[in-house]
């Protein structure tokens, strides 16, 4: 990135790209500086399902995605809510560029999975223990 450069105008000119595609945004926060793109992935500039979609490469379902929507992607340091299955709530985070999906009961967490498939693992897990 050059000093002229911000990050405003790397996510303008991204998503001038993506042109409501999310697969062409994945590709196209896949394809820049891993530094940039971190910063990025926690930040007011995204959303948080621009982020799920970079982290996960799926379309989740049309609740999580209104959910998600609305949320800035600097949430999720702390996490985003993505839903809530028997008596546990799934939580959506980047620790780094790594994806995570924490199982919380209340305050108290349960487990937290990593990676390309945590979303589908922390579902699982939700519904066989909690």
């Amino acid at each position: 990135m050059n000093h002229s450069t911000t990050l405003l105008d790397i996510v303008d000119e991204i998503l001038d790209y993506a042109d409501e595609d999310e697969h062409r945004l994945a590709g196209a926060l896949a394809s820049l500086d891993p530094a940039i793109r971190s910063e990025l992935l926690i930040s007011d500039l995204l959303n948080a399902y621009q982020v799920y979609i970079y982290a996960f490469r799926e379309v989740p379902s049309e609740m999580i995605i209104d959910r998600l929507l609305l949320e800035p992607a600097s949430s999720l340091v702390k996490g985003a809510f993505l839903e809530e299955i028997e008596l546990s709530e799934l939580f959506f985070m980047i620790e780094g560029e790594t994806p995570a999906v924490q199982i919380r009961c209340g305050s108290d967490i349960i487990a937290t999975m990593k990676g390309k498939g945590a979303h589908k693992a922390a579902r699982q897990y939700a519904l066989e223990h909690v």
